[in-house]
C-alpha cells in the first residue's frame, strides 16, 4: 500500500477542501498536514499571516506582487526563496512520515519538496511529487523542473505549463479534486420563491453584508441561505440584523453540498474551489469582490463557459433582477455549469498517482 503524505495550506479553505477530497479517495493510506500550522514551522505560520493580512488590507499590493511574480525571472527567485525558508519543516516531515508520494495543494509545500528532491537527486528515499493546482489559471511560482506529476483544472493550463516542463514531467488536466458529494446531491426546488446563496469562502469575504442589503431591494420572492465562515465578527453581526426575506445566518459549514442543493443561485466572490463545488451542484453564479491576482482568473473562467455572470459596475439587485425575469437564461448557466464540470476528479488523480509509482 502507498503510504501518501499530502501537504496543503490554510490559506483560505480551497487547499484544505482539494487536500480532504483525495485523502477521501486514499483512505488510511494518506495523511494531509497543514504546511502553515504554527505547530509545523512558526516560519510558515507568519508568513500565512502576512499573506493574509496583505489579502485583507493592502489588496492592490498583493496584485502587483502576484503579478510582479508571474514573470521568468521574479518567479525563479520567488520559488528558490520560498524553497530555502521552508526547505527544513519539510524535511522533518519527511522523516516523520517516510511517504512514498508527497502530493501538494498549495506552492509552498511544492517549493520545499522540490528542493529536498534536487539537493537528495541520489538518495534511496525517493518519493513521487505531486503537484495540484486549485486555481484556473496557471501561475509561475508553481513550476519546479523536480515535480513528477501535476495535475491541473483545464486542457488550455496543461498545454501552458508543458511549455515550461522537463523531460519526463507529467501534465493532466483532471480539474480541481472536490469532494464527490457535490455531485451526487439532489437538488431541492422550492417553487414558491429563488433560493440564493451567499458565501465568501472559508474565511468570510467578499462583501457579504452589501450583498445583502442589495438583496433587500429585491421585490421577487426570495429564500437567503448565507455562510460566513470563519468570520466570528462578521456572524454575530449578521445574526442581529433583519432582513426583507426568509434568511438563514450560517457559520463555517461542512456540508455545503445540502445549502447548494437548496440553492438557485450562488453569490460569491471567485475561489476556486466553490466554483468548481457549484459546477459539479449545477448552480449559477453571480462573481463579485475578487481577491486580485488568480480569483479574477477564475471569475474570467467561469464567466468565458456561461457558467457565470460578473457583477462589475452594476449593482447586485440588479443583475439578481435580471436573471429572475429571464428564467430561460438561469436553466441554461445551470447546463453549462453542469458542463464543465470535473466531479469525478479527485478519483482520477488518485487513481493516476497510483499508476506513476
Amino acid at each position: 500500500m502507498l503510504k501518501v503524505l499530502i501537504l496543503s495550506a490554510s490559506i483560505g479553505s480551497g487547499h484544505t477542501k482539494a487536500a480532504e477530497s483525495l485523502k477521501k479517495i486514499f483512505g488510511e493510506a494518506a495523511h494531509v498536514v497543514d504546511f502553515t500550522a504554527k505547530e509545523i514551522s512558526t516560519l510558515n505560520w507568519l508568513t500565512k499571516k502576512i499573506y493574509l493580512a496583505a489579502l485583507r488590507f493592502i489588496p492592490d499590493l498583493y496584485d502587483r506582487i502576484y503579478k510582479f511574480a508571474d514573470g521568468k525571472k521574479i518567479g525563479v527567485s520567488a520559488r528558490f526563496l520560498s524553497s530555502a525558508l521552508m526547505y527544513l519543516p519539510f524535511a522533518r516531515l519527511l522523516k516523520k512520515f517516510r511517504p512514498d508520494v508527497v502530493i501538494c495543494t498549495h506552492p509552498f509545500p511544492e517549493a520545499a519538496a522540490s528542493l529536498w528532491k534536487f539537493l537528495h537527486a541520489k538518495s534511496a528515499k525517493k518519493f513521487l511529487l505531486a503537484a495540484v493546482l486549485t486555481d484556473y489559471s496557471l501561475h509561475e511560482i508553481w513550476i519546479f523542473g523536480e515535480v513528477d506529476a501535476y495535475f491541473v483544472a483545464t486542457e488550455e493550463m496543461k498545454l501552458q505549463l508543458m511549455r515550461s516542463c522537463r523531460a519526463g514531467q507529467k501534465v493532466f488536466a483532471t480539474g480541481i479534486p472536490i469532494d464527490e458529494k457535490f455531485s451526487a446531491a439532489k437538488k431541492i426546488s422550492d417553487p414558491t420563491r429563488t433560493t440564493v446563496l451567499i458565501m465568501g469562502g472559508g474565511l468570510g469575504l467578499g462583501s457579504i453584508e452589501e450583498t445583502l442589503s442589495e438583496l433587500n431591494k429585491i421585490k421577487f420572492p426570495l429564500k437567503i441561505l448565507v455562510v460566513a465562515g470563519q468570520n466570528e465578527k462578521l456572524l454575530a453581526r449578521l445574526r442581529r440584523e433583519k432582513f426583507l426575506h426568509p434568511t438563514e445566518i450560517f457559520g463555517y459549514v461542512s456540508d455545503v453540498d445540502k445549502l447548494m442543493a437548496q440553492a438557485d443561485l450562488l453569490i460569491t466572490k471567485p475561489g476556486a474551489l466553490t466554483m468548481t463545488e457549484a459546477f459539479a451542484t449545477g448552480l449559477p453564479l453571480i462573481l463579485h469582490a475578487p481577491i486580485p491576482g488568480p480569483e479574477a482568473l477564475n471569475a474570467a473562467f467561469a464567466i468565458s463557459h456561461g457558467a457565470a455572470l460578473a457583477v462589475g459596475d452594476k449593482k447586485i439587485s440588479a443583475v439578481v433582477e435580471e436573471l429572475l425575469k429571464n428564467p430561460a437564461r438561469l436553466d441554461e448557466m445551470k447546463l453549462c455549469a453542469k458542463k464543465i464540470s470535473k466531479a469525478s476528479a479527485a478519483s482520477e488523480i488518485v487513481s493516476l498517482i497510483s499508476t506513476l509509482r
